[in-house]
């Protein structure tokens, strides 16, 4: 785990005298955990492996709330009584339980409380490979006649991906063509590794090999290729017939899929091309049936770019062979342990790969790799898609199951030497209006609205949690395959009448669906949740959490819900949050920050405040520092602060940036 330097020190004693309540942020070097957080988030299962066993978004790093765990044990030493209420990804209960502190994680999604408890009750690595090797000897042989081929060279391998190419009428003339995106479709080889040869698409929709780094000539049809060109810019395409030209979703309804490429594994060796007549047939043959129906899209936020594109059913998203094939693996899943907690662990690592579904993930094609269907906390809708071989090979195969499978044994390893003990868990538990006894486990897992917490009053020393970001990321919307898939287990993996599509109290602002829209109707939300951890704090308890909005309207509703619930600010620190070189972040004025807020209850103790001193200098932190000035006035804001303070941050150039010059007038004749 990426880790950072903490620096200062206060007693115990000095804590407990009535002078003045202090924040445990003033431990933290802000400058070196930023480089921490980094270096960890641009490689997160390496410097956190547990994060693998279960898929979610926007995550936070351990490497920024280890060091707020430690700094909070500065001055409270001892076991802690730890609380994230919006446990999510998980990361904040993780380097909580490694640490030996008592944690209690709860979320409404229950894909997110389950794979919790999956993470945090992690079996021992020698019990997963041995459920690895049983599931293998039961899925080995479906995986080859699936999958099998023969390389170039004769010897035999494995497709260890499929592309497809989706063809559509015309809606003027009916003429149907390939709907290619690019002329470019991939390199044969690494961009770093500099080599031209690709396979192109020329405009008429014929696939040959050619190089990239100059105009082509098609081979069947003479067409002039260029390389750099875009086929279906905006999602718009002009059919090469009549001229007539189309939105993608215009031609939904008449779509269908074209196998087109493929790429074959050996033991030793990748290699790109034109798919053979069997392996066609393969991948269509009639036997692939799945047996279970996934259900019904819902309309939502980020769905209806899929309902418009024609995909109606979750089912819709796989070809029926990876369909199959998935279903027949968590079903070797199942048996493969009398262990419930290995069972539980081995079937999670099989629904993640549900991800890489073939008609939505996207290949890569400068650096041949396929993208998860939700890549860019987005659902993808791209014309040429990549079906990876369900299980996996040994040299490729990004976010199969076998990958994940040797993820989740690693994460076990590494999870088991930092607790040195196996950990104990109790749950999921499902939230109800009855506040339970403490519990005597390391871990207490809960599924359900954090309006109601199942903790009796005063009995955390530190909820340290990581609030959903407004309307950034639909937890729910995005996590809907994983729970689909899971919905068809016998013996489902959590309790069926909890999935009802859309989670009922979801603390995210969904447009689509009405959800949260109306004035203070997010910001009521967050401040019963908030009542309801005052409760839960012991006097000497502290709130801390990050946050991270664009929306100043955002930040007004968090801190007056704060003020309501009965909290005042005790400090704040901006620190790196994001990997900025992310595709999603990259070339725009996206959050890579952090405001860290640290909260106690409105009492009258004095409190020495502590102010962000962050060395970074940007727009960005410019933006923070006015944020962090209001927040630091949480417990007496005067009624109408919101009105200066949206105005203050709207005039900002992370909001509004960088001011136009003016044209330089005419001269005179």
């Amino acid at each position: 785990m990426a880790t950072a330097t903490i620096t200062g020190h206060q007693t115990r004693e000095s804590l407990d005298a009535p002078s003045a309540r202090v924040s445990p942020l003033r431990h933290l070097n802000p400058t070196a955990v930023s480089a921490a957080a980094k270096i960890e988030s641009r490689n997160r299962e390496v410097h956190l492996p547990p994060v693998s066993i279960y898929r979610w978004w926007a995550r936070r790093t351990a490497a920024v709330n280890g060091a707020i765990i430690d700094a909070f044990a500065q001055d409270h030493p001892g076991k802690l009584l730890i609380a994230d209420v919006f446990a999510g990804g998980g990361v904040i209960p993780l380097a909580a339980a490694v640490r030996n502190h008592q944690v209690y994680a709860q979320d409404l999604n229950p894909w997110a409380a389950t794979g919790l408890a999956a993470m945090l009750g992690l079996p021992t690595a020698n019990s997963l490979r041995e459920a690895y090797a049983a599931m293998r000897q039961w899925i080995d042989a479906e995986v080859s006649a699936a999958y099998g081929t023969t390389l170039s060279d004769g010897t035999s391998g494995l497709v260890s991906h499929t592309f497809r190419v989706a063809t559509a009428e015309c809606t003027n003339c009916h003429v149907r063509a390939r709907l290619f995106p690019h002329a470019m479709v991939t390199l044969l080889a690494r961009r770093e590794r500099d080599k031209p040869e690709a396979f192109l698409a020329c405009p008429e929709g014929h696939l040959f090999a050619g190089d990239s780094s100059e105009v082509n000539i098609c081979p069947q049809c003479k067409t002039k290729t260029d390389p750099d060109a875009t086929y279906t810019a905006r999602r718009q395409v002009v059919c090469r017939s009549c001229k007539h030209e189309d939105r993608l979703e215009q031609r939904a309804g008449t779509w269908q899929w074209e196998i087109v490429l493929v790429e074959r594994s050996g033991k030793k060796k990748r290699e790109l091309a034109l798919p053979s007549t069997s392996e066609i047939e393969a991948a269509d043959h009639e036997r692939w049936q799945p047996s279970r129906q996934l259900g019904a899209i819902p309309e939502g936020q980020e769905t209806k770019v899929l309902l418009r594109h024609g995909f109606t059913t979750w089912d819709d998203l796989y070809p029926r062979r990876q369909r199959y094939l998935l279903e027949r693996i968590l079903l070797s899943a199942q048996s493969c342990s009398q262990d419930a907690a290995v069972v539980q662990a081995m079937s999670m690592a099989v629904i993640g790969s549900a991800e890489m579904a073939g008609h939505v993930s996207r290949w890569d094609r400068y650096y041949l790799k396929s993208y998860e269907s939700m890549a860019g906390h987005r659902f993808n809708l791209t014309t040429l898609t990549v079906e990876p071989n369900a299980w996996g090979t040994h040299n490729s195969g990004r976010g199969t199951v076998l990958r994940r499978i040797n993820q989740l044994i690693k994460a076990a390893e590494w999870f088991h030497k930092k607790t040195a003990k196996d950990v104990s868990v109790e749950g999921p538990l499902f939230a109800t209006a009855k506040t339970p006894a403490p519990f005597t486990d390391d871990v207490r897992v809960v599924e359900g609205s954090s309006e109601t917490i199942l903790l009796p009053d005063g009995v955390v020393d530190l909820v340290l949690t990581d609030p959903p970001y407004h309307d950034d990321v639909q937890y729910s919307e995005l996590s809907r395959p994983f729970r689909a898939w899971a919905n068809i287990v016998d013996g489902p993996l959590w309790h069926p009448q909890m999935d009802d599509g859309h989670l009922s109290g979801e603390a995210v602002v969904n447009g689509a669906l009405g959800q949260l829209t109306e004035d203070g109707a997010y910001g009521g939300l967050l401040q019963r949740i908030f009542t309801e951890v005052r409760r839960t704090l012991k006097p000497s308890g502290h709130l801390v959490f990050s946050y991270a909005n664009r929306s100043p309207s955002a930040w007004v509703e968090v801190f007056n819900a704060l003020q309501a619930a009965g909290f005042r600010a005790s400090g704040c620190e901006i620190v790196h949050s994001e990997n900025e070189t992310d595709h999603a972040k990259r070339g725009v004025r996206a959050c890579t920050l952090d405001l860290i807020l640290d909260l106690v209850v409105a009492d009258e103790t004095p409190i020495e405040p502590h102010h962000p001193r962050t060395t970074e200098d940007s727009i960005e932190v410019t933006f923070l520092r006015i944020v962090a000035d209001t927040f630091a006035k949480i417990g007496s804001l005067p009624t109408g602060w919101e009105k200066q303070f949206q105005a203050d941050l709207a005039s900002t150039a992370f909001l509004a940036g960088p001011k136009k010059a003016k044209p330089a007038p005419p001269e005179k004749a």
